[in-house]
Formats: structure tokens, C-alpha cells, sequence
């Protein structure tokens, strides 16, 4: 078998937001389900850009010059005693799903685990998505709570899972 490619992974500067709004969206299952595109649209992606700090990064990963996949970083709560845990969100685009990107963008976490100033790792992820669950749990992720009923929209209710991880 041979080892997975290692890809460029970067900071997302505003010129990708195009590229993480397609993304995301193939990846939502609300906007999916109904057929509804705008649920999250360009200029929130640009707001998230806007607010991404060195605590709180979003990051990408490209091939041939076109962003793949990308995470970002969010506080996990308001409270300062929260202040070292973040919520995670790491979407990939299908048509470079199990090829080891996501895997990647963890490891670079986990490598920058430090400097960016993060102990705990939390992702909120769909009853349904099997295979996000999969791929968290391959990761080291555990799971820490259910949300019931908490994903709401005129097609579906949906349970989320609270997936998390701690770093040492």
C-alpha cells in the first residue's frame, strides 16, 4: 500500500471562501435534504475569515491550486474556563473523501497543538453521518454527549453527537 501524500496545508485567506462555501454545502446534510443552498452563504463564510485568529485558525488543504478541504477552529463556550477547548468542523470535498486529507489537517492540529493553545478538541456531528463518526473516532475522538432532536429544519430532525478528544 502506499503512504498517503502529504498535501499543502495553509491558512484560508478570503479568495477561497467560494471554495469552502461548495464544500461545506456538499457536505451539510440540511442543505442536501431540501435542497437548499443558502442556509450558510458566501458572506458568512467571509465573516468566519474574518474572524479566524491564531487561536482559532481556519485552515486548507490544496491540490493543484484548488481547495480540497478545510477546518477551522471555534471556542467551544463563552466562559473563560473553557478557554482551551474548541469546537472543530473539517469538511472534505467527495470527490477527495478517504484519501487521508482529514487525517492530515488533524495531524497538523495536533502538531500545532501548542502554539495554537488548544487541550481539548469537540465536534458536532449528525446522528446520520456515519462516516463522520467513523473518521472522529479513527482520530482518537470519543463520544462525550447526544444533543436529541436538536438539528431542526422543515425536512428533518436529527440528533447530534458530541464527539471530543483531549491533547497532552
Amino acid at each position: 500500500m502506499n503512504a498517503e501524500k502529504r498535501h499543502l496545508i495553509r491558512a484560508a485567506v478570503l479568495e477561497d471562501a467560494p471554495a469552502i462555501l461548495s464544500i461545506f454545502q456538499q457536505g451539510d446534510p440540511f442543505a442536501v435534504a431540501t435542497n437548499r443552498q443558502d442556509s450558510i452563504g458566501l458572506i458568512d463564510i467571509m465573516e468566519w475569515l474574518e474572524n479566524t485568529s491564531d487561536k482559532y485558525p481556519m485552515l486548507v488543504i490544496v491540490v493543484q491550486d484548488e481547495v480540497v478541504a478545510w477546518c477551522s477552529l471555534e471556542p467551544f463556550y463563552g466562559l473563560p474556563a473553557f478557554d482551551r477547548a474548541s469546537e472543530i468542523s473539517l469538511y472534505v470535498a467527495p470527490e477527495y473523501q478517504h484519501k487521508g486529507l482529514g487525517k492530515q489537517l488533524i495531524q497538523h492540529l495536533e502538531h500545532h497543538q501548542t502554539s495554537i493553545g488548544f487541550t481539548h478538541l469537540i465536534a458536532y456531528i449528525y446522528a446520520s453521518n456515519y462516516a463522520s463518526q467513523r473518521f472522529f473516532t479513527r482520530q482518537g475522538f470519543e463520544q462525550w454527549g447526544l444533543l436529541p432532536n436538536i438539528a431542526q429544519n422543515d425536512a428533518i430532525t436529527e440528533d447530534v453527537h458530541l464527539l471530543g478528544r483531549e491533547f497532552h
